[in-house]
This record gives C-alpha cells, sequence and structure tokens, in this order.
C-alpha cells in the first residue's frame, strides 16, 4: 500500500498572473489530499473518493478522450495519466486507490492542483519514472488543459509540488525560477472560506485571459513594438499606455501590471516581518481584483472587510474568485480572538456558513511520512 500527500495552497499575493508570465507567491497549506493506492497486477484504475462517496474506473492501456468522461474528479487523474503516458511512453499500472483528507472542494485552495500532484507523485513513484518535480508540474498543468478544459497556469501545481515546509514560495512563471522565502514565525496564515462556491469560476478564468491577450495584442500596437505578454509591460509605461487602449482589456491589463509590482514589494515586506506594508500590499491586490480585474463578489468583500476589523495584519481574496475563500496573515498571539472576531463580523454581513482554517506552511507533495498538523 502507498500513501501519497499533496497539500493544498494559498496564494500571497500575485492572482491572475500565472498565465501573464509574471510573478507569484503561494505556500502550500496544512489542509491536505491523501491517496492511498493498493497497485493491481493489470492497468485497471478503481477510484473511490470519500468525500463525494464516488467511485470511478478507468483502463489506463485504453483511456477515453477528455469529452466521454464524466465531469468531476475522475478527469483529473485520467489526465494526469494520459499525459504521464504521453510524455514517457509507458502505460502505467493500474491501482486501487481511496481519496481522503481535509482539504474543502470549492474554497479556492487548489483542490484540483493537490489531486494531479497527488497521482502524479503516486506514478512517479510506483512506476519508477524518475521525473522532476517541476516535469511532474508541467504534466499536470497539461492534463488540467485537456482534459478539465481551464487554462491554468503553473502557479498551483508548482506550489503543490515544489513548496518548502515554514516559506512561501516566489515563482517567475516565465523563466520557472523560484525562491524559498521564509515566512516570518510569528505570523499565521487563516484561509477565511465564504462558504459561497465559485460558480462562474471556470468560465470567467477563460475569458479574463482571453481579455489579457487582447490587451497584449492592443498595447503592441500602441508600444510600436513586441511584448510577448503583460508582463513585458511595466507599471511606468502602463501609466502612459493603458489609456489608449480599449476597455474592459485596459482594466484587465492594469491589475495585471499593478499585481506583479506588489508581488515584488511583498518579498520584501516579508524578509522584514514589516506589517504595515504587508497590509497594504494585499488589501491594493484585493482592491484591484474587486475593480480592474472584477472577480470577486459581495462574500469575499465582506470576508476581507470582517478579517481586517478582528485584527489582520493584512487579507485578499485568493483563487480564481467568484466566491471561495480570503486569505489573512494573523499575528500568532492574537490568533483565538481574530478567528472569533472574524466570524462574528462576517455573520453579520452574509448569509454563507463561514469555516477558517489557522494553518502551517509545508512542504509539498510527497509519500508519507508524516502528518503536517494545523496551527495551534
Amino acid at each position: 500500500m502507498l500513501c501519497v500527500r499533496a497539500p493544498g495552497r494559498v496564494n500571497l499575493i500575485g492572482e491572475h498572473t500565472d498565465y501573464n508570465d509574471g510573478y507569484v507567491l503561494p505556500v502550500a497549506i496544512s489542509l491536505e489530499l491523501r491517496v492511498y493506492a493498493q497497485p493491481r497486477a493489470d492497468t485497471l484504475c478503481q477510484i473511490y473518493s470519500e468525500v463525494l462517496d464516488e467511485q470511478q474506473v478507468l483502463n489506463l492501456a485504453a483511456l477515453p478522450p477528455p469529452d466521454q468522461l464524466p465531469s468531476g474528479f475522475v478527469r483529473y487523474v485520467a489526465g494526469v495519466a494520459a499525459m504521464l503516458q504521453q510524455h514517457t511512453g509507458r502505460t502505467l499500472t493500474g491501482v486501487n486507490a481511496t481519496l481522503c483528507g481535509t482539504l474543502p472542494l470549492g474554497a479556492g485552495l487548489s483542490s484540483s492542483a493537490a489531486l494531479e500532484a497527488a497521482f502524479a507523485v503516486l506514478w512517479n513513484a510506483l512506476d519508477d519514472l524518475h521525473l522532476d518535480r517541476l516535469t511532474l508540474a508541467r504534466v499536470c498543468q497539461q492534463a488540467e488543459h485537456q482534459y478539465v478544459g481551464v487554462q491554468c497556469g503553473l502557479m498551483d501545481q508548482v506550489a503543490s509540488l515544489l513548496c518548502q515546509q515554514g516559506h512561501a514560495l516566489f515563482l517567475d512563471t516565465r523563466t520557472l525560477a523560484t525562491i524559498s522565502v521564509p515566512l516570518p514565525p510569528e505570523w499565521v496564515i487563516v484561509v477565511a472560506d465564504t462558504g459561497k462556491p465559485r460558480a462562474l469560476a471556470e468560465s470567467e478564468y477563460n475569458l479574463r485571459r482571453a481579455q489579457c491577450e487582447q490587451a497584449v495584442h492592443e498595447l503592441q500596437r500602441v508600444l510600436g513594438k513586441p511584448i510577448v505578454a503583460l508582463r513585458d509591460v511595466s507599471p511606468e509605461q502602463g501609466a502612459l499606455y493603458l489609456p489608449l487602449i480599449t476597455e474592459p482589456v485596459r482594466q484587465r491589463a492594469r491589475h495585471v501590471i499593478s499585481e506583479n509590482a506588489r508581488v515584488q514589494a511583498f518579498l520584501t515586506a516579508l524578509r522584514h516581518a514589516d506589517a504595515v506594508r504587508a497590509r497594504a500590499l494585499m488589501l491594493a491586490s484585493h482592491y484591484s481584483l474587486r475593480d480592474d480585474y472584477a472577480v470577486s463578489c459581495a462574500e469575499l468583500d465582506a470576508m476581507v472587510d470582517a478579517c481586517m476589523r478582528a485584527g489582520a495584519i493584512g487579507a485578499r481574496m485568493t483563487g480564481a474568485g467568484f466566491g471561495g475563500a480570503c486569505v489573512a496573515l494573523v499575528a500568532r498571539a492574537h490568533l483565538e480572538q481574530f478567528l472569533s472576531g472574524a466570524e462574528r463580523l462576517y455573520r453579520a454581513q452574509a448569509a454563507y456558513e463561514p469555516r477558517f482554517y489557522a494553518c502551517n506552511a509545508v512542504d509539498g507533495a510527497g509519500l508519507c511520512t508524516q502528518h503536517p498538523e494545523q496551527a495551534e
């Protein structure tokens, strides 16, 4: 029996920048998915999800195309298997597998990337594929592109596979260079789930990506030089040239350009445990996502407000948007007071049932050796 754990992630700052060749700063958190797998002598996969109480069967030797698969978790597993087999030219080993864990679905914590990472690590170990973590992340990304239909960037998969305990992971999504940045030990990461499902996230995600591509084309025209992505436009150039392109792509581009600058500034704030600067940058990120990128909602705004009034260092929405969760940084000494206050304040503003998770920053996905515990 093999056991693989794969963490969820929160992105401290750098939202909707990863598919624009930009910068992101995710953390793998101690909310995780686990896969318990027994190898088989054939190529069948019988996969049972405890959370969904659902079983699916796949034949790795004859994987159906995406449009012949039901929606749900099986598409992610089939996609990872298909991409691994395409990459290695091998047929993978069948398994009887059970999915369980503490990672909530639909909260913007990238349970999908955790699922992909868990099966990538499982087959990498089971079939001695000897693929490095970055290659596994790319395989998982391609699985989501081709089998789920979400043209995601690479951040979620990299976070679930490459993060280190006690650190955030700065990722340049163009060069794929990474820097592990220590988190101040006196700060706690709190995931504040609004309780509202992310109903529009996938369709609006793809629309925002297309709008960013349109912004690049329009900026190429007004700049008079080729640019590959919004990453190539500095804040100074944005101030000069964004007024010359059309709405709403102007707003989308303004968010991405300013968010990239905020990520770089946030690195310094983390290294110096600068709570004042971290607060300003997280709130500016949220307001930009709300106003320029238009991916927030009343519940996310209410949660940010509740977190800040309850004494958070900083808070912002995280994930694709339209529901899901916020991330807050909280002084460890004030954690209990914050949790009770934020819940009371949010309930006064929203009809959904909130959930709060105080989390440690943990290692990326791997074979189980110990159980990461949530912060006290």
